[in-house]
């Protein structure tokens, strides 16, 4: 793993940071290599994480794609660089969206461009107050990528998603807190704790469910009615054979906490 992303790990939590404050934490190929490096590390058998977090270094979640890295001399390098950019880019958006436990993304600052269609592949968003999200693409000429049509569209309904990217402008912590963009904001010195408590939450969770309901919830936009519950059933009978299934009942009828062991 590259200087350009840290990772630490504590209590089955991982939290991956950008760590690029020269550029504001702007995306470059380094980064999203490091990046797939420590979700490589998290998907050992043996590292003992259930739950990711991913953040910013320092006040800056990230700025967006790494504009120094684009070459704007003629049309064939443009189309170039874009195409290395896409080419490990879009696996990491569908590895992130698709990946095997939770993911919650702490934005601390600005989310810009592909930061906020980076933060938007994760499960759960918490903003600090001072944080926001600014879909600027077509402010320099480009199409919104990296999948940010359509987790966008998801989160906050189609006229809200069509205008943010169209008008390209601001939007503030509680703005995104009342469209429903994200689950939380925090004052920015408990940022950190809180991702940490809400990742800790999911870790120590029945794996395999939360699993399952992250992936009916991704079907849910697709599915009709009937194939949504046909979904549902296949996944009720597999958590039925689980010993987390006992345990959750046992526990509720036992009037504690439950402790959680499948994987």
């Amino acid at each position: 793993m590259s200087g350009s992303v840290t990772m630490s790990t504590a209590e089955g939590v991982a939290t991956i940071a950008i760590h690029r404050p020269e550029v504001s934490n702007a995306i470059d190929i380094g980064v999203i290599r490091a990046m797939h490096a420590a979700l490589d590390q998290i998907q050992r058998a043996d590292s003992g994480i259930r739950a990711v977090v991913i953040t910013g270094s320092g006040s800056v979640f990230c700025s967006g794609l790494d504009l120094h890295s684009i070459d704007l001399t003629s049309s064939e390098a443009r189309q170039r660089a874009h195409f290395e950019i896409r080419r490990f880019m879009d696996p990491l958006i569908l590895r992130l969206s698709g990946f095997r436990y939770p993911i919650v993304a702490a934005v601390n600052g600005a989310a810009v461009g592909a930061g906020m269609s980076l933060a938007l592949a994760s499960d759960i968003i918490i903003v600090a107050e001072n944080g926001y999200f600014l879909p600027s693409f077509a402010r320099l000429g480009l199409v919104p990528d990296a999948g940010i049509t359509f987790h966008l569209a998801r989160r906050v309904g189609g006229g809200r998603s069509l205008a943010a990217l169209l008008l390209a402008e601001r939007i503030d912590a509680r703005t995104a807190f009342d469209w429903g963009l994200v689950y939380a904001v925090a004052p920015a010195g408990e940022l950190a704790a809180r991702a940490h408590a809400i990742g800790l939450k999911l870790a120590t969770g029945p794996c395999a469910v939360l699993g399952q309901i992250r992936t009916l919830h991704a079907s849910a936009f697709d599915h009709s009615l009937q194939q949504q519950l046909r979904a549902e059933r296949s996944a009720q009978e597999m958590s039925l054979e689980s010993h987390d299934c006992v345990e959750g009942v046992r526990a509720f009828f036992e009037k504690r906490e439950p402790h959680f062991t499948d994987h």
